[in-house]
Parts: C-alpha cells; structure tokens; sequence
C-alpha cells in the first residue's frame, strides 16, 4: 500500500489525525494493526504518538497497555487507574492542548481531571462540590439590598406599584404612527431603515436615510420634523 493510502486508511480511525496517521505509518503501523489489536499503547508512544491520543485510541479499540509479559492482574489495574502520582500527573499533562495539536481527537482537560478523580479513589469520580455563590446570586442580593434601602420594610405596596407602571408606560417608545404626518404607508417606509419610534425619527440623519430608502431627502425631513415637533 502507498505511503499516502497508507495514511488515509489510518485516518479513518476514530483519534487519528494527520500528524498521528503520520507517525503510525512511518512507524509501518497498518489500519489493520490497530483494528486487529497488533499493537499496544505502550508502542503507539513508543513511535512517537502523544501519549494523551495514544490512551484514547487504546480504549476505541481495546488495545493492550503493552505486550510485555510478567505484568500480573494488580499490576494492569494499577496502570489503568493511575494510581502513582507521577502517572496521575503525566495522564493530566497528556490530556492537555498537546493532545489535541494535530486534529488527533476531542482529548479535553476535562477527560483529564476525570481521568485523576477516578485514579484518586479507584473509580467514579465524586461528585463535584455544590457550587458557591456566583455573579447571579451577588446580583439578587444586590437587588434584595436595593429593594430594602428603597421601599419601607421591604414590601411594594400599591402606591409603588402605580408610579411603576406610570414610568414604564412613559419609557416605552412611541411609535411613529401616532404622529399625523406619518400615514401606514410611511411608518412601513421607515421601518425598513429601522425607525420605528418617534425618538429615533426625530434624531435620524436625513440624507442617510433618504440614501437607504431610495426617496427624497425633503420628504425625510418632513418627517423628522414632525417628529421634533411632537417631542417638544
């Protein structure tokens, strides 16, 4: 098989990217290899494979740690779980960006913070910690605070509630229908210059708009002075 062909079927595999296809077939490592469980994790470093690709594609395809004999069941188990801190710290350091640096994968720092929870306590990590207190909750007590030094006791009663609803009622935009100048055909001729109220109309720039619109800079004017007017 070509060089590149070669590449291309090893491409194929789930965590091989261009610079670790590379390496495996530098290496003669075949597609075959690896799907028939020819080779071991401990090889794929070995050629060259960031360790941290080298540990995803050995649990995609259940590949052996190393085909080293004399390893006895403890011995495995203690490698899967990473139970030395050195190798704890190094599983960390291989799931980082370098991991990632070829396209070789979704090699996360999270999967690494996983993979150190788990070493740390032989299994599932543990629950994480209920979180502390973030920016929503520092902005309610914010609010609560606002609310305490502003009405008495804390409490909205309807007088409150009157002069809120009177100052939503003035802040909410008029529209440039209410104006008698502006008829449904021109409200609908503003709006697609993106007036819609009658404050935006009267601080628009005349011939900026009547460029967008396609129509006279006196009819825009007009307009805008009506709006003016009406604002007054």
């Amino acid at each position: 098989m070509a060089p590149d062909d070669a590449q291309d079927a090893l491409r194929e595999l789930q965590f091989v990217g261009p610079e670790t296809a590379g390496v495996l077939a530098a290496a003669n490592v075949t597609r075959e290899d690896v799907t028939g469980k020819r080779v071991s994790h401990a090889q794929l470093v070995e050629y060259g494979v960031n360790p941290g690709v080298a540990a995803r594609i050995r649990r995609e395809h259940s590949l052996q740690w190393s085909f080293e004999g004399g390893e006895d069941l403890d011995q495995r188990a203690e490698q899967v779980r990473g139970l030395e801190d050195d190798e704890r710290q190094w599983v960390a350091a291989s799931y980082g960006d370098d991991a990632e640096a070829d396209g070789s994968g979704d090699a996360t720092a999270e999967e690494a913070d996983w993979q150190a929870a788990a070493a740390a306590g032989g299994g599932e990590p543990a629950a994480a910690e209920p979180p502390g207190r973030t920016d929503d909750t520092e902005e309610e007590d914010g609010e609560a605070a606002w609310r305490e030094d502003s009405w008495p006791n804390g409490r909205v009663d309807e007088s409150f509630e009157r002069e809120e609803a009177a100052w939503r009622e003035a802040s909410e935009p008029t529209p440039v229908t209410a104006l008698d100048a502006v008829d449904a055909d021109a409200a609908a001729m503003l709006s697609r210059a993106g007036i819609t109220s009658v404050r935006s109309l009267a601080t628009a720039h005349v011939d900026q708009v009547a460029d967008s619109l396609g129509v006279s800079s006196d009819r825009v004017r007009a307009l805008r002075d009506a709006a003016r007017e009406h604002a007054q």
